[in-house]
């Protein structure tokens, strides 16, 4: 029981966040710097009642159970089940020593009301040692010993390693978690050496056994899993700590992360091709979508990566040879154009039409150009394979006039083949997301700029006049409440930033759902207004700077309140 234990607590310390104190506060120079991670629980009385003050907002009933559960957790993962003789208006710290040849050791650091009362509980198989009002203990008795030498000498302690911002980080959270990366991937450097070779070898035995239609080309497929999983181990070399620190509150709970690499290393260099943005399109978009998306960085060599990755999907055929010369020749072209961020929301609209309605700007200039260089490559996409999948392109320039804008329109559609699709699953999901005739898409280009509208009835025009109303208008995001108090949680400049509505998009996806089995819709608009469901949205952002990637995550209590009364009314619906 007591190893499971110290499992959870290991484990734990790689997802949530680490914090720290003053010299003054904590012997926190008994925690050396060759710890691998060090987990930081600040104030557990007052971290208790917070967290109890926010399942109060979500639903009283959660309290006693959730707080009562919180505590015999801890406990347990100090292997003092009643806490005993433990001062909880102090921060706690743990260290984690992890090691090729023995199980990871961990050294308690643990603020003391009565030290005597901490050691009867503790039982034989612990070293202990008191230090003022601490007490430092472990069943590795070296590093009660190392942690003992530390705080009588001036060497470096896991706060010594910390930059200044992580440092800021980790002492802000209310459970917070520092990663000494650098030291881990020197442990298990034998096995990074061999990772390389390894994924080779996976994607090699997943290219001979992939079960493909004839003529397709896995190789784009295959060479983009080989990237991907390439740049991650590289950043895994390249790191130096990772941070993160999680807080509670009324009003919800925050989780931001700072992961920082080695100074000018491939990954540095890359964050710092890629500078965030401040995303100001965002808020002209329409309002009550149910996700913002954007994106910005080195967004030309994603574009044309992506484009790169479309041409290889041609099939390997002499009749297709030209097309596919044509089609990278345009590729080339379009990397001469200077592209900006990328914005994307999405709705969902009605059944039998397809519920897949989504909105997208690609900031490009000259976007004149973007158009003529589309069109031609929509012509010749005609004949790119996907496994086990035909289409249907049919594109038509200058379908529509909206206002000054002309949109062309394209309907691309997708036939499953039955052999890979003996239930018809995929050919339902076609449908269902994108209406039976198919992937509708309209595009207009306004200087500057690629609009898309995609969805059977996705509105161009709602999204011009959108892009075009006046800036107190009721039709754009930026004036919508729930929109402005997820855009403050961000970080204000990002290099990604994720707002869902988590409520609504459950609400109408379980509507759709029953409509599809011909049932009545279970959230009403009267329901959710009676139960006080309402439009909240998750935040998500991604900043990449010199050395660094920060990352924050918010979920506002709404989404938590909204999410335990539909779990509840779902559970009632079925008893």
């Amino acid at each position: 029981m007591l190893i499971r234990w110290k499992c959870v607590l290991a484990l734990v310390s790689f997802l949530f966040p680490v914090a720290l104190l003053t010299a003054a506060e904590i012997p926190e120079s008994a925690i050396s710097s060759d710890a691998s991670l060090v987990i930081r629980l600040k104030q557990p009385k007052k971290t208790l009642q917070n967290i109890s003050g926010l399942l109060n907002r979500i639903d009283e009933s959660l309290t006693g159970v959730v707080q009562g559960n919180l505590r015999t957790i801890l406990g347990r993962s100090l292997s003092n089940p009643e806490l005993a003789g433990v001062d909880r208006s102090r921060d706690l710290f743990v260290g984690v020593f992890l090691s090729q040849a023995k199980q990871p050791g961990l050294l308690y650091v643990i603020p003391a009301s009565d030290p005597k009362a901490i050691k009867s509980a503790l039982g034989k198989d612990f070293h202990l040692v008191i230090h003022e009002k601490w007490v430092l203990y472990s069943e590795d008795q070296k590093l009660v010993d190392q942690a003992v030498a530390l705080l009588k000498s001036d060497q470096q302690s896991f706060q010594d390693l910390m930059s200044s911002p992580a440092r800021d980080l980790f002492a802000g959270g209310d459970l917070s978690v520092y990663v000494n990366s650098q030291k881990i991937v020197k442990i298990y450097e034998p096995q990074l050496a061999q990772a390389d070779s390894k994924v080779n070898e996976a994607l090699t035995q997943l290219s001979s056994t992939v079960n493909s239609a004839p003529g397709v080309n896995m190789k784009p497929i295959l060479s983009m899993y080989q990237r991907l999983a390439k740049a991650a181990l590289q950043a895994v070399k390249d790191s130096k700590s990772y941070t993160t620190a999680l807080k509670t509150g009324n009003d919800g709970i925050d989780l931001e992360s700072r992961f920082e690499v080695k100074e000018n290393s491939l990954t540095d260099q890359l964050f710092q091709k890629n500078p965030p943005q401040r995303f100001a399109q965002l808020g002209k978009f329409p309002a009550d979508q149910l996700a913002y998306i954007a994106g910005a960085g080195n967004t030309d060599a994603l574009i044309t990566w992506g484009l790169d990755f479309t041409a290889q999907m041609f099939d390997e055929t002499k009749e297709n040879a030209e097309d596919k010369a044509k089609f990278e020749t345009i590729v080339k072209e379009i990397r001469k154009l200077k592209f900006g961020s990328y914005y994307f929301s999405f709705e969902l609209g009605k059944l039998s039409e397809g519920v897949l309605n989504a909105y997208t700007i690609s900031e490009v200039e000259p976007s004149s150009q973007m158009r003529s260089y589309t069109r031609e490559m929509m012509s010749l996409m005609k004949n790119i394979s996907l496994p086990g999948m035909k289409q249907d392109i049919t594109m038509t320039p200058d379908a529509e006039k909206v206002g000054k804008e002309t949109v062309d329109l394209t309907v691309i559609k997708q036939e499953v083949d039955p052999e890979f699709d003996p239930l018809q699953i995929q050919k339902r999901m076609l449908e269902v997301l994108y209406g039976p005739r198919g992937i509708t898409n309209r595009m207009a280009y306004p200087e500057g700029m690629v609009l898309q509208a995609m969805g059977t009835t996705a509105s161009m025009k709602k999204f011009l006049d959108a892009l075009n109303a006046t800036a107190d208008s009721k039709k754009i995001s930026q004036n919508q409440p729930a929109f402005i108090e997820a855009r403050k949680q961000g970080l204000s400049k990002a290099n990604i930033l994720v707002m869902i509505d988590l409520p609504s998009s459950i609400a109408k996806g379980y509507n759709i759902l029953a409509e599809s089995r011909q049932k009545q819709g279970l959230f009403s608009d009267e329901l959710l207004k009676k139960q006080g469901i309402t439009a909240a949205y998750l935040t998500f952002s991604l900043t990449l700077g010199k050395q660094s990637m920060t990352t924050k995550t918010y979920v506002p209590v709404q989404n938590l309140k909204s999410g335990f009364k539909m779990f509840s009314i779902i559970m009632g619906q079925g008893s």
